[in-house]
């Protein structure tokens, strides 16, 4: 008798760990080549971002855990601890013993020189690196008195200039401020190149995400005193 062919069925394929296994890593493995090539407006790479997000986000907690220290070293100095929590995360998430490529060390991202010159002030021995690298109290004390010197140094500044001067250092942001006549006018001249498709002075962009931070610390520990 002639059999219908058209009528039989195809045997199915049992789906066996096996291919249920190598299903899920060629997924992973697509989503992952997707995360890494998809770019966000800043042209970071979502896997760029995903990564970015929990680094920030364990800053958050982990300068959040040393606000009893943070708080006391502000106090001595005069300065918002919300700023200073604010500097932390910006500088090392709050994460000891980190070295920048510039040389700038510890918890408040000092150099040598800016260290020594607060160790000075404080009438205290000037910090050898490894010191300065690992003692997270000495490191704070000397970050806040250097950020207060700063303060009192240029009164007229605002706290934006303040954290600009901190990140890029007080000399060279007198020489901005000069050359395009006052920190008003040569944050205007970064907005204009901005608009023009042109990046902001990262000082800058740290300045005001360091600001952003500042209002979140401020929202979470409001009222507190250790």
């Amino acid at each position: 008798m002639d059999s219908d062919t058209g009528t039989n069925p195809a045997p199915r394929r049992l789906i066996t760990p096996r291919r249920a296994l190598i299903a899920l890593v060629v997924l992973f493995l697509g989503t992952g080549a997707l995360a890494v090539f998809t770019r966000d407006g800043q042209g970071r790479s979502v896997a760029e971002e995903f990564v970015q997000d929990f680094s920030d986000q364990r800053g958050m907690r982990l300068v959040g855990e040393r606000w009893p220290e943070i708080f006391q070293a502000a106090k001595k100095e005069n300065l918002d601890p919300s700023l200073v929590a604010g500097v932390m995360w910006s500088e090392s998430r709050g994460v000891s013993g980190r070295t920048s490529s510039a040389g700038a060390l510890g918890l408040m991202q000092l150099v040598q020189s800016a260290a020594g010159d607060a160790a000075r002030r404080l009438g205290v021995e000037a910090p050898e690196a490894g010191a300065l690298l690992h003692d997270d109290a000495v490191n704070l004390a000397l970050g806040c008195n250097h950020l207060a010197w700063i303060r009192d140094s240029t009164p007229e500044w605002s706290v934006e200039a303040l954290l600009v001067a901190y990140n890029t250092g007080r000399g060279r942001l007198l020489n901005w401020c000069e050359e395009a006549g006052s920190f008003e006018l040569w944050v205007s001249s970064q907005e204009t190149r901005h608009a023009d498709g042109r990046p902001l002075s990262p000082a800058l962009v740290y300045a005001r995400e360091t600001l952003r931070v500042r209002a979140l610390f401020r929202e979470r520990f409001a009222g507190e005193e250790p």
